[in-house]
């Protein structure tokens, strides 16, 4: 099973009570990009990312998944700016193409992130409003739920006694199998671009794994993250992971009226749709 959480090291909040908005998040230039990630709620967030750019600067993003503000940009930890809503889904939509077509994006991460900084509104507060409801690629719609299983092993359960029995056993074996997910996420948290291979390897082999020209990804698709390890040290990290949205739900990534053809780490921002923005 899946679990749609960011390593721990972004984790979002606990979702908010069916039919209760989160409350607002204000960002300043006090504000730490991995506490304000972490805080975004997982149905307000689209996708989420640390990357090391030119000169090894770290430069951190959240999308979000609705509200007037589309993202929000981090450098070296601090707050730096934002993308509009139309900005925001053109970026996720062409790294999502360039996926597609066997570019993973962060192969090219400097390249993005340079561009993305030049892209966004310097800011130095901004104030996020969510709705608590979920969008089609919110980063808890696209993936699953790991409360789920334990909801349906007790709906299952009904009023057979033997079933009773085998799914209380289950119900163990899945708690044992959580905390041993939260123990590896705990580890997998502690990483960050910069980080060594080997002490990622050495936290979790990785499950999945893609040789590129530049680097190799070490995939973990049952927490859906990616990271892009190259010269031996951790390049890029990313939740959802694109690479497995890119292998078996490849629309998520479409928005109408784009101009494919710009979708390139400089030229993104001339493939948004003409309309308001």
């Amino acid at each position: 099973m899946r679990h749609p959480v960011f390593l721990s090291l972004l984790l979002a909040a606990s979702a908010a009570s069916a039919g209760n908005a989160p409350p607002p998040l204000t960002i300043n230039s006090q504000s730490d990009a991995r506490t304000v990630i972490r805080a975004v709620p997982e149905e307000g967030a689209t996708d989420r990312f640390e990357v090391l750019a030119a000169d090894s600067e770290l430069v951190s993003y959240v999308g979000l998944s609705d509200g007037d503000v589309g993202g929000v940009v981090f450098r070296a930890g601090k707050l730096y700016g934002t993308l509009t809503r139309a900005q925001a889904d053109t970026f996720y939509a062409c790294r999502g193409y360039a996926t597609a077509r066997h570019q993973y994006w962060a192969q090219d991460a400097a390249r993005w992130a340079r561009s993305l900084v030049q892209s966004a509104h310097p800011a130095t507060e901004v104030e996020l409003r969510f709705t608590g409801k979920s969008t089609l690629k919110s980063i808890k719609a696209v993936l699953d739920n790991p409360a789920i299983g334990q909801v349906k092993a007790i709906v299952e359960m009904g009023t057979n006694p033997l079933n009773v029995v085998k799914v209380l056993s289950k119900t163990r074996d899945e708690h044992r199998q959580r905390e041993h997910d939260k123990d590896m996420l705990e580890g997998l948290g502690k990483l960050a671009p910069g980080d060594s291979e080997t002490r990622l390897a050495e936290v979790l082999h990785p499950e999945d794994l893609t040789f590129l020209e530049r680097g190799i990804i070490m995939a973990y698709p049952k927490y859906s993250v990616d990271f892009l390890v190259r010269d031996g040290k951790i390049q890029a990290l990313q939740q959802p992971s694109f690479l497995q949205i890119a292998r078996v739900k490849a629309a998520l990534f479409y928005a109408p009226n784009m101009n494919w053809s710009r979708c390139t780490p400089e030229a993104w921002p001339q493939a948004v749709p003409a309309g308001p923005q």
